[in-house]
């Protein structure tokens, strides 16, 4: 291999370039520096010099950061696949258990919500009506990036999520600390309250990291450009 290889260069810049979980760009990376090994391999079989051959190849392949770009939304899109579906599963869980949970201490002798506290049907009201919007966007979204790969579609899913969970983990907490629940309800206040916090919180991490990513993402085609 001679000392300035421009396989090894290219491969380089394509790694720092591309937009993605470490491992993810490993594989994809790896892939493709097997191809370009492969072609220059092929170039020298036929007898031209190593090196001629290794600056061939990567001049075929052309402008690593146009490929990094395309590269790195074929791996948002991959990923905004999973981060939908696991949206609308999540949703459903968290619907689910609060119909099991609020239906189970409502149903309580002798409990009545507080005047005060109607601040929570309000909020439950509201959640009723994001909650199947959010998982229809979501399925949406599932097909739109299989079909057409918007990152805009990934992007609105995670928008959505993360308002809707920060809402819910936070009505969750305030009624945990200021809804007086008689004693044979606090199993299921504490399991509610718990299930949401730990199910929410994962799911405003998700968003907030699958936002992150869109935006690096985003902006990987101006540094191309510029």
């Amino acid at each position: 291999m001679p000392a300035h290889d421009p396989v090894t260069e290219l491969i380089g810049r394509l790694d720092r370039s591309v937009v993605g979980s470490a491992r993810r760009r490993r594989e994809v990376v790896a892939e493709i520096e097997g191809d370009l090994r492969e072609a220059v391999a092929g170039r020298t079989a036929a007898g031209q010099p190593a090196s001629a051959a290794a600056a061939a190849v990567a001049a075929e392949f052309g402008d690593p950061r146009n490929v990094a770009a395309a590269l790195s939304l074929e791996l948002l899109a991959a990923r905004g696949r999973r981060f939908t579906t696991l949206t609308a599963i999540g949703v459903v869980a968290l619907l689910i258990a609060w119909y099991v949970g609020m239906t189970t201490i409502v149903g309580l002798p002798g409990f009545r919500l507080p005047a005060e506290s109607g601040w929570m049907l309000q909020v439950s009201t509201a959640l009723d009506v994001a909650g199947p919007l959010l998982v229809g966007t979501a399925v949406v979204a599932w097909f739109a990036i299989r079909r057409w790969g918007s990152p805009a579609a990934l992007a609105a899913v995670a928008v959505l999520q993360l308002g809707f969970t920060l809402v819910l983990v936070a009505g969750a907490v305030a009624m945990a600390a200021t809804l007086a629940v008689p004693a044979a309800g606090m199993t299921a206040l504490v399991v509610l309250v718990a299930f949401t916090v730990v199910l929410g919180a994962a799911m405003t991490a998700s968003s907030t990291s699958v936002l992150l990513r869109w935006v690096a993402v985003s902006r990987e085609p101006r540094r191309a450009r510029s």
